[in-house]
């Protein structure tokens, strides 16, 4: 489930975060894995995961910080405000939250500036050539060595 409303408001947030700024507005995804798998939550509970993009991780310093936990909260109580805009009473439903910045899923997971996809791609990194030329059959020149990943082909 995703929470925009136009094209203008992705590009608003692509923008805000080339200037170190968490987007007033982020892209925010939502997966409810519960109901899939019921072992997750309780009867008539559910787990819910956001998935936010363009909260850069280099924050422009007269803004905040990842390290300050009130900033990283405040963010958070942001993009809940926006699904509460979609999905009234969503946060008064929420029982815990554990929110993961872009530094804290660099320390925590060893993503690099906390990108999921381990880094951002070119033009000439895409289709065939990800992730980059001679590369794309998952084969580097290390025998038995292969590549696979969000990093590589198809990713």
């Amino acid at each position: 489930v995703h929470f925009e409303n136009s094209m203008e408001e992705i590009e608003n947030a692509a923008r805000e975060a080339q200037m170190g700024i968490p987007a007033t507005r982020p892209v925010i995804e939502m997966t409810i894995p519960s109901s899939l798998d019921s072992t997750l939550a309780p009867p008539s509970k559910y787990v819910v995961q956001l998935f936010v993009q363009f909260a850069p991780y280099n924050v422009d310093p007269k803004i905040g910080s990842w390290a300050d936990p009130l900033f990283k909260e405040y963010f958070a109580d942001r993009v809940f405000s926006i699904v509460d805009e979609f999905c009234p009473g969503f946060s008064r439903s929420v029982l815990y939250r554990d929110v993961l910045s872009p530094l804290d899923l660099e320390s925590i997971l060893g993503l690099h500036k906390g990108n999921i996809m381990h880094s951002s791609l070119a033009l000439h990194q895409l289709g065939y050539a990800r992730p980059m030329a001679g590369y794309n059959r998952h084969r580097t020149p290390v025998d038995g060595l292969y590549l696979c990943g969000s990093g590589a082909h198809p990713g």
